[in-house]
């Protein structure tokens, strides 16, 4: 299914289920933004593009505690917090080697070539790898806090979107990173607007 597709079909979903969700979801994003995210660095993956073009991000309401529709609990990003997140990237990269620390850091726990989609509340990020090889284009997890670097998640973002779109619709467990099961749910309690929460199962 073409991303387009997959996020018009998110989109009403989000819209009649999730309403606080939807809400959050930005318009397209600036195309020179867009141009602007890895000038001379690399071509984005045409799956971010398609992304960007239908949604600028996915800003988080903190007091709703909606936006963060994407298991578990991220938010996705729009083109300045990705060229922004970049930057981080390229500067841990180059600290490591003035550190000496090159095998500890790139390809570890950042590289120049992970372009962040996503970051949730703890620092934990789904970068989109664009390194060339089998794993271009896949959508990594990093949180060195609890010893993730780099996990593959999903082969891309298009299948990132898919996922959740298939979670969200029968209510599936999508698997964690870390090898739990994150389970969907709308809360709908004591909030004005519904929006999705991500429980974790550990059994």
């Amino acid at each position: 299914m073409k991303p387009a597709d997959t996020v018009a079909r998110l989109d009403a979903w989000l819209r009649e289920h999730a309403p606080g969700d939807f809400g959050q979801l930005a318009p397209p994003a600036d195309p020179r933004m867009v141009d602007g995210i890895a000038p001379d660095r690399f071509d984005l993956h045409p799956d971010v593009r398609s992304w960007l073009g239908l949604h600028d991000g996915s800003a988080v309401d903190r007091v709703l505690a909606a936006g963060a529709f994407v298991p578990t609990a991220f938010p996705l990003l729009g083109a300045a917090r990705m060229r922004d997140g970049l930057r981080d990237m390229e500067e841990e990269v180059a600290r490591a080697a003035e550190d000496d620390e090159t095998e500890y850091v790139v390809g570890v726990t950042a590289h120049p070539r992970w372009l962040p989609v996503a970051l949730d509340h703890t620092g934990g990020q789904l970068v989109v790898d664009h390194r060339d090889g089998p794993g271009y284009g896949a959508v990594l997890e990093l949180d060195p806090s609890i010893g993730l670097n780099g996990v593959k998640r999903w082969d891309s973002l298009s299948h990132l979107l898919e996922a959740v779109l298939e979670a969200l619709a029968d209510g599936s467990p999508v698997p964690t990173a870390t090898g739990r099961k994150a389970v969907p749910r709308i809360e709908a309690d004591g909030v004005p607007l519904p929006h999705v929460v991500w429980d974790i199962h550990y059994g």
